[in-house]
């Protein structure tokens, strides 16, 4: 077969198991000087990543151009624009745009669609390695992979995206870096009033609850545990939050982003009284003026808590819950 240069452009495929940073709701602090000396990536450019170009600006498909076929014993990856924004680093949050090709033709298989939302991703090691490909990059960078596609993506997300690949075929992705988000709360340590629930954190920032043995109050309680530096949430902002919820006594959590799909959600800064995505009138009040990079901790009575039939899965009718929020950031409207 000839060695030929394709753009082949196919309409965009819903991505299931790929899209691991699917948004929820309830109805950036920066980080510093970076030194991409002192980051590895997860894998090395090479002669088979250096074939691809990939023109246009982040807010476009790449439109990417490679000789075909292109096969690839190993993964190569390599940024092709770098971006000026804040460092993405592992434990972070990254939103990427995600353009897949398939090495033998060319043929565009997966498109997260640029004119949409990205994809939230943890930095960790997961699959598909999305995250990790982001480690060490800018915001705004543009990221070129070549290799297995079962070694990128995992063979279970090729086969439940029910994906034209098996795990030897050479893909071609190119990732576009949007944005950074803490992976937890990083502000200054509070001391919480008595009364209220004790919550030990994880080292991922997963907090646990211990409770007081006292009847739950009757009040909406809260508390900054990390005050963050960063903006202060006003009425309209869509702030970007990691969220742990549990019932007042109970033993398990009915929400927890951290274990779910290890992503923060898209939380609509109002009530609920006003806008039908906004949030039960007591978190509203409480996460309204906090600031970016602060940890509050919410003890919600039912007087002010979500209407009776619009529980969470998992929540018992009339009972009083308690949240966990991780303020990551302000997602740009």
């Amino acid at each position: 077969m000839s060695v030929s240069t394709k753009r082949v452009f196919v309409r965009k495929l819903a991505v299931v198991a790929l899209s691991a940073g699917v948004l929820v709701s309830l109805s950036g602090c920066a980080n510093g000087p970076f030194d991409l000396a002192a980051c590895t990536p997860l894998y090395d450019s090479g002669s088979n990543s250096a074939l691809v170009t990939a023109g246009g600006d982040l807010s476009s498909d790449p439109e990417a151009e490679f000789p075909t076929p292109l096969i690839a014993k190993n993964v190569e990856s390599q940024t092709i624009s770098v971006g000026d924004g804040e460092q993405v680093n592992a434990g972070d949050i990254a939103t990427v745009q995600i353009t897949i090709y398939k090495g033998e033709t060319g043929e565009q298989l997966i498109s997260t669609g640029h004119d949409n939302a990205g994809l939230r991703v943890p930095v960790t090691e997961r699959a598909p390695h999305f995250g990790e490909i982001a480690e060490c990059s800018t915001v705004g960078s543009r990221i070129v992979t070549v290799g297995a596609a079962g070694e990128i993506l995992g063979a279970e997300n090729i086969t439940q995206n029910q994906l034209p690949l098996v795990e030897d075929d050479t893909i071609v992705m190119v990732s576009d870096v949007e944005a950074r988000y803490p992976g937890k709360a990083n502000g200054a340590n509070r001391v919480a009033p008595p009364g209220l629930p004790a919550v030990v954190l994880a080292p991922n920032g997963q907090p646990g609850f211990t409770f007081p043995g006292t009847d739950a109050p009757a009040e909406l309680k809260f508390a900054t545990l990390k005050a963050g530096s960063g903006a202060t949430l006003a009425e309209g902002d869509v702030a970007v939050m990691h969220v742990s919820g549990i019932e007042w006594d109970a033993d398990s959590t009915f929400t927890n982003s951290w274990e779910e799909a290890g992503v923060p959600g898209n939380y609509l800064m109002e009530s609920s009284d006003k806008s039908d995505r906004g949030l039960p009138p007591g978190l509203a009040e409480a996460l309204i003026g906090q600031t970016v990079g602060s940890q509050v901790l919410i003890v919600l009575p039912p007087s002010v808590g979500f209407a009776q039939g619009t529980e969470p899965d998992g929540v018992t009718s009339g009972s009083t819950l308690v949240f966990v929020f991780d303020i990551l950031g302000i997602q740009e409207q």
